[in-house]
């Protein structure tokens, strides 16, 4: 098995069409390939949580750069943290992210997906106790709490028209430098991500647990080839099986009774099938193989993205007398290999 491990990295200005924060697919870079040895894991015990093993991952730290005030290696220095420094630029000094004012975009899989997420994915659905509480539904606080936001609001709060424009300009400002440094500064820590979900959905060891957790659901009565199936159309069923999807929608008894039993399912499946053990210590050693491969590409990534974001802070008010109010246009959803559910 061969990956490419060289980053092609480099700092760019130009934003690619996707949903601010979500993990834009770049062009593949140009590099040397690296042989990677596939692991043995034999059956190893599940992980308490997704984000406990994600935590202890090589990889984590590099797939939240730029995502999390906390990854350790930029701290302080996420897409998110640009929020009160530019509310504050625009003469709304206090204004954090945990107000709810200024709009933002949140996506959990593709590069987030290996930093942080929701206990379902690739792995099947992990702990029974959630399942059988929540079901899909499960609220998104321990996600949210590693990208650095306490809380949110339910729904965004009233404010003054100008108020609003200097909000909507923030978020726009904040998703032209999430775009922006996806396909700059950290474009080869995109294809590296991509590289890793991708062996890691090939490997024979997760395919063999994902066709018994296939086997196993099928014999329960649910017809899922990929546990990654599963979570959107139940929520899609849940909210009257008409593509959309609104979180704050009301749901019925019968249906909330029926995709905590399908949640049930799959996390006894999981269970069974021993498939999340196995995902995350493939995905483990793969992730710690190209991070010790792609070393010096990485840390030339990290030193990129803060030069990018000391460069931002500094023309925050230059940027608002230019931004448009709007953000999160209709745009072309990009690829994204061998994403996870998030």
């Amino acid at each position: 098995m061969r990956l490419r491990t060289g980053l092609g990295l480099r700092l760019g200005l130009a934003a690619c069409c996707c949903a601010a924060l979500a993990a834009c697919t770049a062009a593949a870079p140009k590099g040397p390939d690296t042989t990677v040895r596939t692991p043995s894991v034999g059956r190893p015990p599940p992980p308490a949580s997704a984000q406990a093993a994600l935590s202890a991952e090589a990889f984590t730290p590099y797939a939240a750069l730029g995502l999390s005030d906390s990854d350790g290696l930029a701290p302080g220095e996420s897409s998110y943290a640009l929020i009160g420094p530019c509310m504050s630029a625009a003469g709304y000094p206090g204004v954090t992210i945990g107000d709810g004012i200024v709009p933002i975009g949140i996506h959990l899989g593709g590069l987030a997906g290996l930093a942080f997420t929701q206990p379902w994915g690739g792995w099947g659905y992990l702990g029974a106790a959630d399942a059988q509480q929540f079901g899909f539904r499960v609220p998104p606080g321990a996600a949210l709490a590693a990208l650095g936001i306490d809380a949110l609001p339910a729904s965004p709060p009233s404010v003054p028209a100008a108020d609003g424009a200097a909000a909507g300009k923030c978020a726009t400002i904040v998703q032209d430098f999430s775009n922006a440094t996806q396909d700059g500064a950290l474009a080869g820590v995109v294809t590296l991500s991509n590289d890793i979900s991708t062996d890691v959905l090939q490997d024979p060891a997760v395919k063999a647990a994902t066709r018994a957790w296939s086997a196993c659901m099928a014999k329960n009565g649910y017809s899922f080839d990929q546990p990654q199936a599963v979570f959107f159309p139940e929520l899609q069923a849940m909210r009257g099986g008409n593509g959309a999807v609104t979180a704050g929608a009301p749901v019925s008894a019968s249906a909330q009774q029926a995709q905590v039993a399908a949640a049930v399912t799959d996390a006894g499946c999981t269970q069974s099938s021993d498939l999340a053990g196995i995902y995350f210590a493939v995905q483990a050693s793969y992730e710690q193989q190209l991070v010790t491969a792609s070393q010096q590409a990485l840390s030339t990534a990290v030193s990129q993205y803060r030069a990018a974001c000391a460069k931002e802070l500094k023309e925050l008010p230059g940027l608002l007398r230019t931004a448009k109010a709007q953000p999160f246009p209709q745009a072309k959803r990009p690829a994204r290999r061998g994403s996870q559910a998030g």
